[in-house]
């Protein structure tokens, strides 16, 4: 189904296309469209997993997403995602590599030590807390990959996990890489061979002379909760939305990650691309929904648990909030991150844990994360002072709704925060769309259901400087925006699209509605 979403000032109803029922939304201007799932198309099998072409014709891809279905032991859930995605591991890391390079820097000569770079901190440091769990997972990955012709894909997979891991700013990586290499012997060491090393430090020194410093429109994410008296029964919607280097050729391969533990892990659904094997937005079967956005602290360090692995843990341990917040207390953090944990079940009065807490914005830095429910004064009392003028309110938090974008509200974090949180931001811009969408709806006495939750959504996906319109050009940064209906075990996903002169934003593409209670099983009926 495809349909457009009216915007905060329209006051109008709209009709679905291609013949289907009329909706009436109360809620800026954008086009919206959701296509609904047809079936799913076997690919390619080995054991019982399988790689699936997910079927949904209204859908305006270039390429069908894929759905992968790994059920088992941890090794045989890597061994399969290893096997079955070789092919499209390659590709993906090798196109996300140029990329972020650039065709000047895309050639051997650099590709080796900067690959023995990223092996290097990946098993000297970021590696060390991760569970026994997903090491086998990782070896899986390795073994099945190399068995089905990619013998790089296992390093390609732990490299990229590493990468998201990143700072969002190219050159604090690459100041955190120098100085090791400069100050430690055995950083040269762990490089293997010391040319190598004195190499690398060559070419990092002219990368970082020529990579560009953060930008507003470079590295920006979004989220939100909502529920309780906003919504239709009450019910949890969450989001979110990943806003990074846009047309790399990922999105080639575009997959939703299903996995069915045998040991005792809860099923998990995560979305993204293929050889990102970890959680960039995820929902388990326990109606946990976890969620990230960069936050740029001067307080880091690659000695933790590496995040997209640590959000599937989060889903896979927990099942409510309160055991949620244990988990993530219990790990340690890595580079500065906004994550969100929201819990569908908790949003169920007869079901919330005794805390009444339903989901938790988390600002985070090496050694410290600051936890935040809804209508917190932190974020009420926090101010800007613009070049010295009397002191503006710039958080505005409210009962039965969490929201972030790319800036924090704890005092702590906001003394180590290296970008700016004027208001003027485009941080500070994103998180008042959210604000004005929930006061909107509740002036217009609108409960808030699965249309509603994807248009806020879509609002806030970037693409540009005009969030209530969906140009037919290439501004923006979203690449992945999703939606989350826990009650429901229902997720409503979009992907950036095409590339060049063609590419468009993920939320100016098609939502494709998966549901997951069938999928979250360990044989699927088809």
């Amino acid at each position: 189904m495809a349909f457009r979403v009216l915007g905060l000032a329209d006051l109008a109803c709209c009709c679905l296309m291609l013949l289907l029922p009329c909706f009436c939304l109360q809620a800026g201007s954008l086009e919206v469209k959701v296509a609904d799932v047809e079936g799913y198309a076997p690919l390619r099998r080995w054991g019982n997993a399988t790689l699936y072409r997910i079927e949904a014709p209204q859908a305006d891809y270039e390429q069908a997403a894929l759905l992968i279905h790994l059920p088992g032991s941890r090794y045989d859930i890597g061994y399969a995602y290893g096997y079955l995605l070789a092919e499209e591991i390659s590709y993906s890391y090798k196109a996300l590599l140029e990329s972020i390079l650039g065709s000047e820097w895309y050639d051997e000569l650099l590709l080796e030590p900067l690959g023995e770079a990223l092996d290097w901190q990946w098993n000297d440091y970021l590696s060390k807390q991760l569970p026994e769990q997903y090491m086998a997972e990782l070896r899986g990955v390795a073994e099945g990959s190399a068995d089905a012709g990619c013998s790089e894909c296992g390093r390609y997979v732990t490299r990229a996990i590493l990468l998201a891991n990143l700072p969002g700013d190219l050159q604090d990586f690459l100041y955190i890489l120098l100085n090791e290499l400069d100050g430690s012997k055995d950083g040269t060491d762990a490089m293997g061979v010391p040319d190598r090393a004195e190499l690398l430090k060559k070419l990092l020194r002219e990368l970082k002379e020529l990579a560009p410093g953060p930008t507003k429109h470079t590295v920006q994410c979004s989220m939100f909760a909502v529920w309780g008296s906003r919504t239709r029964s009450g019910q949890l919607f969450s989001a979110r939305n990943l806003d990074w280097s846009k047309d790399t050729g990922i999105n080639r391969y575009k997959v939703a990650m299903v996995i069915v533990p045998n040991d005792g892990g809860i099923p998990s659904v995560s979305l993204g691309f293929a050889g990102l094997f970890g959680t960039l937005a995820g929902m388990s079967a326990k109606g946990l929904t976890v969620h990230e956005a960069n936050l740029e602290e001067d307080s880091i360090t690659f000695s933790g648990f590496p995040w997209t692995l640590r959000l599937r843990y989060i889903m896979e341990y927990a099942s409510n909030i309160e055991e949620g917040r244990q988990l993530w207390a219990a790990t340690n953090n890595t580079v500065g991150f906004n994550h969100m944990i929201a819990s569908g079940p908790d949003a169920v009065p007869q079901l919330r844990h005794s805390s009444g807490v339903v989901a938790l914005a988390l600002e985070t830095m090496r050694g410290y994360t600051a936890y935040f429910a809804d209508d917190d004064p932190r974020e009420a009392d926090a101010t800007y002072s613009v070049n010295g003028s009397a002191p503006v309110h710039i958080g505005f938090p409210m009962k039965q709704a969490v929201w972030r974008t790319n800036h924090g509200y704890d005092p702590v974090i906001r003394q180590h925060y290296e970008w700016s949180q004027a208001p003027s931001s485009w941080s500070m811009q994103r998180y008042m769309f959210m604000h004005e969408a929930f006061v909107s709806y509740e002036n217009q006495q609108v409960e808030i259901d699965y249309l509603e939750a994807i248009n806020i959504t879509a609002i806030v996906g970037d693409k540009g400087h005009h969030p209530y319109t969906c140009l037919n050009n290439t501004d923006g940064t979203n690449v992945l925006s999703v939606t989350f209906q826990p009650l429901k075990q229902t997720v409503y996903v979009a992907w950036e699209r095409s590339s060049g002169p063609s590419w468009r934003p993920a939320t100016c593409s098609t939502y494709l509605k998966l549901e997951l209670s069938k999928l979250f099983q360990e044989t699927l009926p088809f």
